[in-house]
Order: C-alpha cells, then structure tokens, then sequence
C-alpha cells in the first residue's frame, strides 16, 4: 500500500510538472490573477515574480504586452542560469510588442552573481530604462549573460546609456541599441575589464556627453565585434568607439556617419590597440584618431571606404525611418512588406565580409561570402549574382549544369536545390533553364 501511494505521488509531482510546461514560468501582464502562479493558464504578472521561483535551466516566458511598475524593473536573475524570453524571440513583432519599461525609475536587468553564459535574455524591448549611476538598460558587473535578438532603447545613465560590462564576458547577438544616452561615457556600451563580444548588432543614434557615442572602451575593456553595423553615434570624442587602455577588435562591420569633435569613427588613445580588417569606415584611417603609444593594425587590402548604401539612410531624418539591410539589384529584404525587393544599386558592402566566416544561412544566390555589417552571415543577408551560377564565376553555363547535375536527386539545404523544396530535381532544373547563358555585366 505504502509504494502505491509513493507511485501516485510521484505521478502527481509528475503531471504537475508537466502541467507548468516542463520548466516553463509563464508571464502574462493581463493574467486573470494577482499575483497568479505561473501555469500556463495562471501566468505571473510580474517578471521578477516569475524569475524567484526558477532554477537553473528553467524558462520565463513573457507573453506580449507592457510590462512597468515594481517587479518589472530591476529584474535580477540572483545567480541562476535562466533563460527569459518572449514567446517567438525570431518574430520581430513580438519582439516590439513584448516590453519592459521601468518608465524612467530603475534600470533593465541587473546582473552581479557571477551569471555565465546559460543565463540568456531573448526577444525582448527594453525602454525607458534609467540609472544615475551605471547601465542604463542592462547591467553586468562579474557576470556574463547572453543577450539575443533583443532592442534597448531610450535609456540613459552616467556611464553607459543601454549597457554596462564590468569584469564581463557578455555576449550580445542580433541587438539592436539605439537612441540612448549617457551624461559622461559609453552611449551605447560602456566596458571595463574583460572581453564583450557583439555579433550581428546595430548600435545607431546613441549620445555620450564625454566618449564613446556607440561604444566606450576603458581599462582593458576589450570587445571583439563581429558583422555589426555602427551609424550615427554622437560623442566629444570616438563618435563610434573610443578606446582607452583597451584592445579592440572588429571584422566585418560598418562605421559610419559617426560624428565627434576627435575621431569620428573611432578613437584611440593611452596604450590602446585596434586590429580593424574587411570593415567599411567612413573616411578610411583619416576617420581613426590614434594618440601616443597607441597601435591601429589596419588591414588595407580588406576594409573598405564607400557608401554602404543602406536601404533608408539619412543622418537627419526620423531614426524611426532608418533600415540598415544593404541596397541589392539581386534582392534585398525588406521588414516593412516582409517580401524581397530590388533596388538599382548593389551595395559593395555585400560579399565583402571576412572570407573565413561562415556565409550559409545567407540565401542564395551570393559570392559565397558573407557580407558586412550587421544582416551578414544571417538569412537577412542581402544577395548577390544569379541562382544558376553555382560556381560563381559571373556566368550561367555549362560548368553550371554539371554541378547541377552531380547533385541531381540530392536531399537537403543546397544552393542547387533552387526552388527550396528540398530535392534536387526536375523543378530546379526549369529554373536553371530559365537563367541559362546569364552573365553578370
């Protein structure tokens, strides 16, 4: 009798876990109770609610919506390797439409019990964050989270308007960090002491009232970046990215329109290096200031100093406005209509990234490499070149149609499976046949 009831319990704990969707708290700011329990049907109303009765490898979903007041602001992980997310963090609707907005009164997240890399914050917006000490809209201090496909915006401090890295190895992927500000340094991102690692990031229209519109390296603050795009950073000095005692590397990425009084796109200074290779900057080394004791390892065969022809870009108009995908005759993707479109120019940005970089999540056709700035290496990318020319040669001809036809009947995620259905076959074959005798003029 006794291990009959021992079994039902175990059946019980069992269901109920299931029940709570196997590690998922659930979030919902209309959940029909206060302060509700976190089931699906009984979702938390407040994140840090949600975030107390975790452990480690446990989920936070937070259903769309505003979420502002106490509990929704502050949010502090304590030192468990969580993961926080939206309900479809690859949905950029509901990334917009999921917010956490401490409307001015404390700061985003705030993470300082040595976090590492399985604590992971995912599609979400964060605005109207604001600290009168550091990092505005995230915090690092000891601690390194992963942040991923999220937006920070219009959120200020003294010392890094969105974030802050401190003693941090955090890593931010797919970001977007715009319009914020700080009173001294670091609009964008402020770090000291370790190595914060960004990738695929747009970092635009931030301001820093002393160094650093984008980006502020200070004291072996050494960020490595990868495919971002950094525009329209205002600063005293380094509109871009200002290094101070730090060590800076970047690899196919975009500075521009960056704007300060010593500079523009980047500054160096006190015993700091840059190691900048297949980047565009604005106005090539004349837009790198590099004072005494410092080193710029430019690599002048690979970065590049033209318009990146973005797809909407005007340093003066509405940053609302601004679409940093790059200008294509051959496609490009536009997240207004969702759809691909063409445009009259051909950005030199697009397959110009570095040749060791992984270029296949880009959609065909392209040069077989990745393109900078910040949608290259992504299935964003915009494209380049013909679907038939397989080898990449500017034309569509025979060579082609043997590399078609040794993949003939071939399963999988191949560039010479040209309608995407999964097969190399007959329907592929019509497409080539269509662009036949193509050449790239």
């Amino acid at each position: 009798m006794k291990r009959k009831g021992v079994l039902i319990l175990l059946i019980l704990v069992s269901l109920t876990y299931i029940s709570n969707g196997a590690g998922i708290i659930y979030v919902d700011v209309n959940g029909p109770n206060d302060p509700g329990s976190g089931s699906f049907s009984d979702p938390f109303r407040r994140i840090q609610e949600a975030i107390n009765t975790t452990s480690n490898g446990d989920i936070v979903e937070i259903r769309e919506g505003i979420y502002t007041g106490q509990g929704n602001y502050n949010l502090d992980t304590k030192g468990k390797n969580i993961t926080i997310r939206s309900t479809d963090p690859e949905d950029a609707n509901v990334v917009t439409n999921t917010i956490i907005d401490p409307s001015k009164a404390g700061r985003g997240f705030y993470f300082h019990s040595d976090e590492d890399a399985n604590c992971v914050v995912s599609g979400l917006t964060l605005r109207n964050a604001q600290t009168l000490g550091y990092g505005g809209g995230i915090y690092c201090d000891g601690s390194s989270p992963t942040i991923v496909n999220c937006t920070i915006t219009n959120s200020s401090a003294q010392l890094g308007g969105a974030l802050y890295c401190y003693d941090s190895n955090s890593k931010f992927e797919s970001c977007t960090i715009s319009n914020n500000y700080s009173t001294s340094d670091g609009a964008g991102l402020e770090c000291w002491w370790g190595n914060p690692e960004l990738i695929n990031c747009i970092i635009s229209n931030n301001q820093a009232g002393g160094n650093g519109g984008g980006i502020d390296c200070w004291m072996n603050g050494n960020p490595i970046i990868t495919n971002c795009t950094i525009v329209a950073n205002h600063a005293f000095s380094g509109g871009g990215i200002y290094c101070d005692n730090s060590e800076l590397i970047s690899k196919s990425s975009i500075l521009w329109a960056n704007n300060s009084n010593m500079g523009k796109q980047l500054t160096l200074v006190s015993n700091s290096t840059a190691s900048i290779s297949y980047c565009d900057v604005q106005d090539g080394e004349e837009g790198v200031h590099t004072g005494a004791g410092c080193t710029l390892i430019w690599d002048s065969n690979s970065n590049i100093n033209t318009d990146p022809c973005f797809a909407s870009f005007y340093p003066n108009s509405d940053p609302n406005m601004w679409d940093f995908h790059l200008q294509s005759a051959y496609g490009r993707w536009d997240p207004n209509s969702e759809i691909w479109v063409t445009d009259s120019n051909t950005s030199l940005c697009i397959d110009a990234g570095d040749p060791n970089s992984d270029w296949a999540a880009e959609p065909w056709p392209n040069g077989k490499r990745i393109n900078m700035g910040a949608y290259g290496g992504t299935n964003q990318a915009s494209m380049n070149g013909n679907p038939g020319d397989f080898n990449i040669d500017g034309e569509v001809n025979f060579e082609d149609f043997c590399e078609l036809a040794g993949k003939w009947g071939y399963e999988g995620s191949l560039i010479e499976n040209l309608n995407n259905n999964g097969t190399v076959d007959f329907a592929d074959l019509r497409i080539f046949a269509e662009n036949w005798l193509w050449y790239q003029e």
